[in-house]
């Protein structure tokens, strides 16, 4: 048994007050939970989903739904009712889908709601923390702990996809490729384009960066081992980011991979609940479209691909030697470290860490993916403006290597087929894997 997790259960773990309803939980090797919120006219398409997966993979995979909301003077009454419906119709569905191990918390309910200050992050985290038992109990430590969404669609080829990645004896977490559904010419698939390409230029430019934060961050993509779950302290309890948290811990204690062989399809539609991500993007587009298709500064991302190499090859150096070379990088960027107080807290790795190896992976928990967002937005208002995606975009294609048809121009943002096509090259393409931490 692993000590790791029974530590985590005992010290970390916050599932006990949502009791778990399921027909038993021998032979489960992967757990796949999914928050949800009022998903009554999308969960039960999920769940259908998942039962055309291969049945050996079904027959050893608890897929956990965590009905969750606060009270419904916070979190609406509707919504509410909504949730009572989903808990009515769980039972029924688990029946006529006997192959499908369907277990289900409560978080809803009179007495089991959230706090008012809880969200999808705790909802996550009582599925995870279930999910994690399950798996000890059944001493599975490098079984998968899966992250899904109730609005989000999987093919049938997805639990036998994931079971492969992870019967390498080194998987320790991965994101799973993603698609939004793009059909179409709405509003709302203008806006849904937009942000996936969003996406998809972030991870091009960290990449190119060679940050190792640089993968993307979406929470029905999340996959993670039982003890990499509980060696990176758990999911947090946020209402929003917590799939960026997440990665960001997991990336900082192993390496999050790529998974290929199957993909995802969240929901695209605009929500009220999260103040960013996926919903929240796709409402706001409406409120102004010019500023969906402004991105970061691919000069941003030479400035920190810049710093990491500097930092990398100077690991041995006191924090104002290193502090000088940023400075001479940009001055923008010296200006950024010392107000994050960079120079004291590398001299405190300099007499904790004997090897390059130990300061290797203190400078980049130290300079994780938190810290480089912030860098980004420091840049992003001190000498490297905002540019057109579509512009910003080209530059990042040609530093990475990718051609495409003719070069993206501003152009695009009146062209859907135009961006479909570009998107797709996007899709398909593959990025070496970095080093880890």
């Amino acid at each position: 048994m692993s000590k790791i997790i029974a530590s985590y259960l005992k010290k970390r773990a916050q599932h006990t007050h949502w009791p778990m309803t399921s027909r038993g939980q021998d032979g489960v090797e992967m757990v796949v939970v999914i928050p949800v919120l009022a998903e009554s006219e999308r969960l039960f398409l999920t769940l259908g989903d998942l039962v055309q997966n291969d049945p050996e993979c079904l027959a050893h995979t608890s897929v956990m739904c965590v009905v969750n909301n606060r009270a419904p003077e916070i979190a609406g009454a509707d919504d509410c009712r909504d949730n009572q419906r989903i808990l009515a119709a769980l039972p029924n569905f688990a029946a006529a889908h006997p192959t499908l191990r369907l277990a289900w918390v409560d978080a809803s309910s009179p007495g089991r709601e959230l706090g008012p200050k809880e969200g999808v992050g705790l909802a996550r985290k009582i599925g995870l923390d279930w999910g994690l038992q399950i798996l000890h109990e059944n001493n599975v430590p490098q079984g998968p702990l899966i992250s899904l969404d109730g609005d989000t669609r999987v093919g049938n080829d997805y639990l036998a996809a994931i079971r492969s990645f992870f019967e390498s004896p080194t998987g320790w977490a991965a994101v799973v490729d993603y698609a939004h559904p793009t059909a179409g010419d709405s509003d709302e698939t203008r806006a849904i384009l937009a942000y996936e390409f969003f996406l998809r230029y972030q991870e091009l430019a960290l990449h190119y960066a060679q940050s190792p934060y640089h993968y993307p961050a979406i929470g029905s993509t999340m996959i993670c081992t039982a003890e990499a779950y509980s060696a990176s302290g758990g999911m947090n309890r946020r209402q929003a980011g917590e799939d960026f948290y997440f990665l960001q811990q997991l990336a900082k204690t192993g390496q999050v991979d790529r998974i290929r062989d199957t993909t995802v399809v969240p929901a695209s539609r605009p929500s009220h609940r999260v103040p960013f991500g996926t919903g929240r993007k796709v409402g706001a587009y409406a409120q102004d479209e010019d500023d969906a298709y402004l991105i970061y500064n691919p000069t941003t991302y030479d400035v920190i691909r810049r710093w990491l190499h500097t930092a990398q090859g100077g690991l041995a150096h006191g924090g104002a030697a290193l502090l000088e070379q940023a400075q001479a990088i940009d001055p923008e960027l010296g200006r950024f470290l010392e107000q994050q107080q960079f120079e004291t807290a590398w001299d405190r790795v300099l007499g904790q860490c004997k090897s390059d190896g130990q300061r290797q992976r203190q400078f980049h928990a130290w300079f994780d993916g938190f810290r480089t967002l912030k860098l980004t937005h420091h840049l992003r208002d001190h000498g490297h403006p905002r540019q057109d995606l579509f512009e910003a975009l080209a530059v990042l294609l040609e530093l990475q290597g990718i051609k495409t048809p003719q070069r993206p121009t501003s152009a695009l943002r009146h062209d859907l087929d135009g961006q479909r096509a570009l998107l797709d090259i996007l899709r398909g393409h593959r990025l070496d894997p970095l080093d880890s931490i």
